[in-house]
């Protein structure tokens, strides 16, 4: 660390295998700030003040907290809080090099650094998805066609970008709550299960906005990162029949139940934790015939020609 970079951040990644060979990836990460003089330097500093490990519905929430330490003080007035979530197809704000014309469904910007394929883009007022994203030719291929002209130089932006957080992290709302569900321009947000997915990191951003008199870190923007971990045991997904799964002589149709397990013990007997979407496909693989939805479902004799591949899907 210098006093040019008095931060510095190290990362650790791995992947664990169970024994059924389902791989689980999981990140640790640890962040150094240097204080060259504690009494007038600013800093963010996270914790969790519940812990930051979800395990098996143990704990339906936890939370991030976050505060700006003046010297040896913990200081709440005239600042400004963002939280945001990793995501690395946020890109800072950028421009057209090129008229962007209506019924078109590419533009060329300044820059496409973080620009992802699938990631969200602004132009004009209007939001639109990214289809392809080349580097060289700084082109931009949507998924839809512009339904406006915009001229050279229009600006372009993604609308999870935050400048007190930078590229490469999602700003949480109330319209963009990414499964946090309050505390989003305060010191404190509360984060539910569905927020992370094997390993989430999450930032806070603090700008200090006291601008009075011999405040030499007015308008200053410091910043911490916390992560949590989601270490709940998989989930099968066993798909059961009482008739069989055997259509014999075109005289009967075939009843078909997901039931899930965790751990050995069963989940969401009742269906109503989990959607369950079904696909019956043709016997290469190749076509859906039907869907249904629901734990519970009944496949028509009508509805197999000689073989069908049955699939669920269950998700939360």
């Amino acid at each position: 660390m210098t006093v040019s970079v008095p931060q510095v951040r190290y990362t650790f990644e791995a992947i664990y295998i169970d024994a059924n060979g389902l791989e689980i990836p999981f990140r640790a990460e640890v962040q150094f700030t240097q204080h060259l003089n504690a009494g007038a330097m600013i800093a963010a500093v996270a914790y969790a003040p519940d812990g930051i490990v979800f395990k098996n519905d143990e704990v339906a929430t936890l939370k991030a907290h976050c505060d700006l330490w003046r010297g040896a003080t913990i200081d709440t007035t005239n600042v400004t809080y963002a939280w945001g979530i990793k995501d690395s197809a946020v890109f800072a704000n950028t421009t057209l090099t090129a008229e962007a014309k209506t019924g078109t469904n590419t533009v060329t910007v300044a820059s496409v650094a973080n620009m992802e394929a699938g990631g969200k883009i602004s132009i004009g007022s209007v939001q639109y998805t990214i289809s392809a994203v080349s580097a060289s030719t700084k082109v931009v291929t949507l998924t839809s066609a512009l339904t406006g002209t915009s001229a050279s130089g229009s600006p372009v932006s993604c609308p999870y970008y935050n400048a007190m957080l930078g590229a490469g992290w999602a700003c949480l709302t109330s319209t963009n709550p990414r499964g946090v569900t309050a505390g989003w321009t305060t010191n404190e947000i509360t984060i539910t299960a569905d927020a992370v997915l094997n390993f989430e990191t999450f930032k806070c951003a603090i700008k200090d906005t006291d601008t009075s008199a011999g405040n030499s870190s007015a308008n200053k923007v410091v910043c911490d990162i916390i992560s949590f971990t989601d270490m709940s045991d998989p989930i099968t997904v066993d798909l059961v029949s009482q008739k069989g799964f055997t259509i014999k002589n075109n005289g009967n149709d075939v009843d078909a139940k997901a039931v899930l397990y965790r751990n050995g013990e069963e989940l969401d007997a009742n269906g109503t934790a989990y959607t369950y979407t079904w696909k019956l496909w043709n016997s290469a693989g190749t076509s859906v015939i039907k869907t249904y939805t629901g734990k519970s479902i009944t496949v028509s004799k009508a509805d197999v020609t000689g073989k069908g591949v049955l699939m669920c899907e269950v998700s939360k």
